[in-house]
């Protein structure tokens, strides 16, 4: 399922985020940047539950992005698809497509956790994985690929 071969090189900056509904008037013009993400049809079931339903929408670089809605409206999950984290929740699957920078994010040969390097999440409470302190700490240095004392590290970081 994963591919030694990285998704598609960042941007030297970090783009920020805008939505576009699909239904809206779109302003287009010859320097548009092509957009950052695009969803087409894009439903998430957990289970049998359906979640999102037949959203379609571009997220264009260099704006801001804010999902409103009220508690329980899938504000949250398109944020989890995005990144890739609902790969971890049994029995969530997907329809439709979803692009990051002209890529499926959900093609066979994306790895996804390049995905999880590229796309961050920051929640409003810290979600910790379900082990130690130190292997929650521990965890993205390893998964970066850190070579180095990884008891100095996890201490360090600790003390900060």
């Amino acid at each position: 399922m994963s591919v030694n071969t990285p998704v598609r090189p960042e941007p030297s900056a970090p783009p920020q985020l805008s939505i576009r509904a699909a239904d809206a008037p779109v302003v287009t013009s010859e320097e548009e940047a092509p957009p950052v993400f695009e969803l087409r049809s894009f439903d998430a079931f957990y289970g049998s539950f359906q979640a999102i339903r037949g959203i379609t929408m571009d997220v264009a670089p260099n704006k801001i992005t804010a999902l409103i809605g009220p508690s329980g409206s899938g504000k949250s999950t398109i944020l989890r698809w995005l990144n890739r984290m609902n790969d971890l929740i049994p029995g969530a699957t997907m329809g439709g497509e979803v692009l990051y920078h002209g890529v499926n994010l959900f093609d066979k040969r994306v790895d996804p956790v390049e995905v999880r390097r590229r796309i961050g999440m920051v929640f409003q409470k810290p979600n910790p994985f379900p082990k130690s302190i130190y292997e929650n700490v521990a965890f993205g240095p390893r998964v970066a690929g850190f070579t180095g004392k990884m008891d100095d590290l996890v201490e360090e970081s600790l003390r900060r």
